[in-house]
């Protein structure tokens, strides 16, 4: 798995590539608003295309662009501290545990709404339960994800590089 934060003044871009063997089994970019609720979803699968982001009005909209055709999305009833759910999505736990640390104590855990999106890209609202350990949290079914005081996660094998160079300089290429 591949992933990166970055943030700005209008939240956090969260991006995650997941392979599958030799193939990719998702890519993502998740996009939160300042106060960690969910803003903008972009997902690849091999199934086809998924755009979704939340309306003013309460409801989500967006379309998945499938091998038979477009499929819509429109007026789903949505929550605005709703979480995203994406079989093992690392960025999903890392946008939830934001949003939730604030009220979500350790040793605890709530259910909350979220869109559920699997591999066939066949959006739907449900229950999720989200638990919180000492350092871990866990999103649904998955298991629990290591997450630092910063917000990221700590992976067995995992390496960090800023996306930024240490020296204030733009990157050029070697």
């Amino acid at each position: 798995m591949i992933w990166s934060v970055a943030e700005g003044s209008r939240g956090r871009r969260y991006r995650e590539v997941r392979r599958a063997g030799e193939g990719i089994a998702h890519s993502l970019l998740l996009e939160t608003d300042p106060a960690g609720r969910f803003s903008h979803l972009e997902l690849s699968t091999p199934s086809g295309l998924l755009t979704l982001h939340p309306e003013g009005d309460g409801t989500l909209h967006g379309h998945a662009i499938v091998s038979d055709g477009v499929e819509h999305v429109a007026g789903l009833a949505w929550e605005p501290d709703g979480l995203v759910v994406i079989d093992d999505s690392v960025v999903c736990v890392l946008a939830a545990s934001r949003l939730l640390r604030p009220t979500l104590e350790a040793a605890s855990s709530i259910a909350r709404h979220a869109v559920w999106i699997p591999p066939t890209l066949w959006v739907e609202i449900r229950p999720v339960r989200v638990a919180r350990a000492a350092g871990s949290w866990q999103l649904g079914s998955d298991g629990p994800i290591e997450i630092d005081p910063g917000g990221l996660p700590r992976l067995a094998g995992g390496e960090m590089w800023p996306l930024e160079p240490e020296d204030g300089q733009p990157a050029t290429p070697d």
